[in-house]
């Protein structure tokens, strides 16, 4: 397995959010944080497990000091390569201010990142979506239902109204 460095931006980052904590940690701590980052949000590691051994894993663990030590345990038994980046605060608000720093500062995992952030590359083509195709599109390429295959009502199937009587709220008399 390839050995994860805070300093550089894995495969694969996790965000765990301790199982003794709220929403809140997550959905108003951590929102800044994730919407920089996007970690994959887990709640606990069986899904990290998964993760084939030849990735680098880092898995930021937002916990209180009651339930750091056992998260960052588990986790070096299960999968010892895999860096543990523990975000350990008692109070909401210390969690919080330590995450957007993280954030405003490009320290994803508490230190400054060696690489720089990839970017797109301004003269790769681009392709667009859906992709449009001039006049005929490839072979096998299905642009639209042919009308043999459009199902056409039997009399004995009953028939939409049309145009409808009147509201289907009623009044109006």
């Amino acid at each position: 397995m390839e050995q994860a460095r805070p300093d550089q931006y894995p495969d694969f980052h996790f965000l765990l959010i301790a199982p003794n904590l709220g929403a809140e940690w997550l959905f108003d701590a951590a929102r800044v944080y994730w919407d920089r980052y996007r970690p994959t949000i887990i709640n606990d590691f069986e899904f990290v497990f998964l993760i084939p051994t030849d990735k680098a894993v880092i898995v930021t663990v937002v916990a209180r000091r009651d339930t750091a030590s056992q998260l960052g345990v588990q986790l070096a038994q299960q999968l010892p390569n895999a860096f543990f980046d523990p975000v350990v605060f008692d109070q909401f608000a210390d969690t919080k201010k330590a995450l957007n720093d993280r954030a405003v500062l490009n320290t994803p995992f508490g230190v400054a990142i060696s690489q720089p952030t990839p970017t797109l590359d301004p003269n790769a083509p681009i392709i667009p979506t859906p992709r449009l195709f001039p006049t005929n599109p490839p072979a096998g390429f299905i642009t639209e239902v042919p009308p043999s295959l459009t199902p056409v009502p039997s009399e004995d199937q009953p028939q939409p109204i049309a145009p409808t009587p009147g509201s289907v709220v009623g009044g109006g008399g």
